[in-house]
This record gives structure tokens, sequence and C-alpha cells, in this order.
């Protein structure tokens, strides 16, 4: 039956019993400045608003009963069938920006439809919204008109959208839109009727204070906030309060990609003013050192030609050979901050792993041996493809951090060597120590944070170490138990790959094992 109202024109489909909020629904949408539509199975309009009807340039009551091919000409319908169609086979929304000829006029459109079903879940039409953006650009005031359109018709939203009731107890879900169900972590309508209080990682959305603070003073509040979410790490977030009544009508908007945006262009202008230093420091220690290694030359062939005990000129030349090879640790070392200050690509070459991994014991040691014992656990493994000097690097790092981390009586460190699969080596640098809390393991690899006192860690080592086994084709990641331990494990490419195809992964107990 096509019925005729101040609102526009419908065809009802069931008692008014059954639609308590048809009248309601009738005047809002006659309100917005959007076009909302409901058509059946066979594509003729059961609803239309007023601006609806204006798009199809024809007056609300020769449109509803008709279908698209009866009001427009066949291209121009063309594009809106084709959409409804794929409404119907998906059987859930769908939104579409496009652009097409609407009754003569060439217009941008944003587009919803979705299905409408019975209380059984049989499909018996679709619905539409659809906003001309030609003349309205998606700015702040049309957001919040998106928002209300999708509150108000179809319940979907950019952000999550929640309205609260207060009671003396907490506050209590009455309406809540997809995306906040997605945040409570269920489905909204499960949620609605909820206390907030029974998800409580979603306590930040109002927390009980705020709320007293919108309701006293009538103003609405925005902020911005960060959380640590489960399986998601820390999300930031922008939120509004505003008070009706005893209820509260809260948006939630993840802003997390913007915040990461903003940290990192931090970032670069401090690793910009970083590399800026790391060229100074390699220019001012290049030249002393040119002296030194040459006079350690002219040193080991002068040397050669004095007739000394052969004891006293093998215990010279030993420790000028040692001295050599400080000064040319030093020379790569320079040569890395050159290249860190120019950001030249790195090289890289087979290496053995265990002779890097020596290298780093031995540069680590002091701070080793008056911590704990090492315990070495080397596997069988092939060439690796890195940097001698940036792994060298990494794990002097992890080993010192070890370290620091150990109880001083009792303390253990495990440095342990393994095949991974057949295209990977693995090393772990595994310790009985404090362990990182849980919080803190969300941010560990973040650039300059740190734990430690002020004075003693700039918050770059794990940051810088993370990157760098990255850049070599690798990962880093860590698991930790707070009083037990942690345990960070290196993943490394080997050299040549179908070098492992032929070998098994070997078990734990073989390889070099040694304490020291």
């Amino acid at each position: 039956m096509l019925r005729s109202s101040s609102c526009g024109y419908f065809i009802r489909m069931k008692p008014p019993s059954e639609l308590p909020y048809r009248e309601l629904f009738l005047t809002m949408v006659e309100e917005l400045p959007d076009a909302v539509f409901t058509k059946d199975l066979q594509g003729r309009y059961t609803f239309i608003n007023g601006v609806g009807a204006h798009y199809l340039g024809k007056p609300a009551a020769e449109i509803v009963g008709r279908t698209d091919r009866e009001l427009l000409s066949e291209e121009e319908a063309q594009n809106t069938l084709e959409f409804d169609r794929q409404t119907l086979l998906a059987g859930r929304t769908l939104h579409a920006e496009m652009s097409e000829q609407m009754a003569g006029v060439q217009r941008e459109w944003l587009s919803t439809k979705g299905v409408i079903r019975r209380p059984d879940g049989q499909v018996v039409g679709l619905f539409g919204i659809a906003r001309d953006l030609t003349h309205h650009r998606r700015g702040e005031a049309a957001q919040r008109q998106s928002e209300a359109l999708f509150r108000a018709a179809s319940s979907n939203s950019f952000d999550a959208f929640f309205i609260l009731r207060g009671e003396p107890e907490h506050l209590r879900l009455l309406r809540l839109n997809n995306h906040a169900g997605s945040l409570l972590g269920c489905e909204a309508r499960v949620a609605e009727g909820q206390p907030l209080s029974d998800f409580p990682h979603a306590a930040f959305i109002a927390p009980r204070h705020l709320c007293e603070q919108v309701w006293r003073t009538g103003r609405t509040h925005e902020d911005e906030v960060d959380q640590l979410l489960p399986g998601e790490g820390r999300r930031w977030f922008r939120r509004q309060l505003c008070a009706v009544g005893d209820c509260l009508a809260v948006t939630v908007r993840d802003i997390t990609a913007q915040r990461e945006n903003e940290l990192r262009l931090r970032l670069n202008e401090r690793m910009a003013s970083i590399g800026m230093l790391a060229a100074g420091v390699a220019h001012e220690i290049n030249n002393p050192l040119a002296f030194v290694s040459s006079n350690l030359g002219f040193i080991g062939t002068e040397l050669g030609r004095l007739a000394l005990p052969e004891e006293d000129g093998q215990e010279l030349m030993e420790a000028v050979n040692e001295a050599r090879e400080g000064t040319e640790r030093m020379r790569l070392i320079v040569e890395s901050l050159r290249a860190l200050s120019r950001g030249d690509a790195v090289n890289t070459h087979p290496l053995e792993l265990h002779e890097v991994l020596e290298n780093s014991v031995h540069l680590a040691w002091g701070r080793l041996r008056s911590r704990g014992r090492l315990v070495r656990d080397y596997g069988d493994l092939p060439e690796v493809l890195g940097n001698s000097v940036q792994l060298a690097q990494v794990f002097t790092n992890l080993l010192i951090n070890a370290a620091h981390a150990l109880p001083r009586p009792g303390g253990e460190i495990h440095l342990v060597t393994r095949l991974h699969g057949t295209s990977q080596a693995m090393v772990e640098v595994r310790d009985n120590g404090c362990g990182i809390p849980v919080e803190n393991l969300e941010r560990i690899f973040e650039p300059f944070f740190t734990t430690k006192p002020v004075g003693e860690g700039t918050g770059l080592g794990l940051s810088i170490s993370h990157d760098i086994i990255r850049g070599l084709g690798g990962t880093l990641s860590v698991d930790s138990v707070v009083g037990q331990g942690s345990t960070f494990r290196v993943l490394l490419p080997l050299a040549r790959a179908d070098a492992a195809d032929a070998e098994e992964p070997r078990p734990a107990g073989p390889g070099r094992h040694s304490v020291a």
C-alpha cells in the first residue's frame, strides 16, 4: 500500500505495531543531506526521502513503486543496478565511491548499500544511502554528518561510537556500532545492555571521573590517549565525550598511524643529527688512526731487522700484530660510521659466524666475567651472509645487555647456535636474569626507549641492532619472563641456502660446548 506523509513516501510492508520507530526514522532521514532509499527484490523503490527524489529529478510519489530502468536512461541505470546486484550477492553492506550520470547531472557519489532481512534471515530487499561529493568535501563537518547518518540509519561508522547510560554503580552500554564492538572484542549486539566494566581492557573509553566531569560541566570533552591492547600492542586514540541527559555519546577514533608517522618523523630528525655526529667522529678518529697504523707497520719492519733473541722477538711481533688487528678493527668501525652518515648500503659477504661471536665475546668480556658464567653451545653451521663489523656490534650489545640483567650470584649466559630450517642460521643469547615486563616488551625495539637510569643508556642499542639484522635479511626477536630471564633470537640467511638442503636440522647436543 502506497502512503504519503510530510516525510516522504513509502510502501507499507508491515503493520504499524511492528515499526515503532517508523515516524522517527522518516523524520530523521528527511533532515539528512543524503539520499536514503529502500528497494524490494524486483528493484522497485519502496521508500525514498526528499534528497533522493531531488537527485532523480522527480517527486517522491512518482518514484516509489518504480525501478531505475523506468526512471533513468539505460546508461544511467546500469551502474546503479550493477551495485544493487553486487550487494544482494554479497549479502552484506558495501561501500563505494563512484562517478555517474544521474538525471542528466554528472555526480560523484559515496554510496552505501546493504540488504534488508526478515527476522528469519530471509533477504527481502536492500537499503541505500548516497552522498553527493560533488559539492561537499569530506571535511570535519561532513565527517560529523556521516557519523550521524550511519548511527541513525545503518549503525556503520568510520569511528567507534558508543551511547552509555550512567547508573549508580557503573556505565551501561546502550548502543554501539560495529567498530565499537570490534574495540570491545565482541559483536555489538552482544555488548549492548552490558556494563562497560565487563570489558576492562576498554575502560579507557569512558573513565568514570571523566564522565562525571562532562555531566557536571555540560561541556564536550576531547583528548587523546594511548592504550596497550591485548594482541594489538600500543594504540593511540582520539576520544570525544558529549553529555545528553543522563547518557553519554562517546566517539573513539584510532589515530595510531598518524602518531606513528609523527614519531617516525621525529626519529628521522634525531637520526640525522646522529649521522652528522658520526661523520664528525669518524673524521676526527681517522687521521690519528692512520698515524698509529703506519707507525705499527714501521715498528714491525724494524723489529725484523733487529738481532733479538728469538723468544723476545716473537713476543714483540705478536704484540705488534695484535695492535695492528686492533687498528684494523677501528678502521672498519670508522668506515661503518661514515657509511651511517652517508646512508650507504651495507656490504655483505660470506662469513664464519662463530668467529664473529668469539670477537663479540672478546669485546664484551670485561662486562661478562664480573657478572656470571658464559656457556657456549655451538652447533655446526655453514657460512652466513652478513657484515662482520655490524654483526659484532649486534652480538656485543646483546651480550652486554644480558650481563646487565644477571643477578650477581649464580648468573649465567648461554650463547647457542643452530641451523634453523634449511636456509637460516640461528643465534640465541639466553640469560637467567631479571626478565622484561610485558609492557616493555611491546616497546623494546623502539628508538630511544630505555629503562636504565639517565646517563646509563641511550635507548638506541636494541633499536639499531634490530635495524641491522633486518637490513641483513634476518630477524631479531625476544622472549622473556619476569624473574626467569630473557632469550634474544637472531636468524640470519645462509651464504648458500642450498648448502643446507642435504643436511637435516641437528639436535641440540652435537657441536662445540664450553663454559667460561
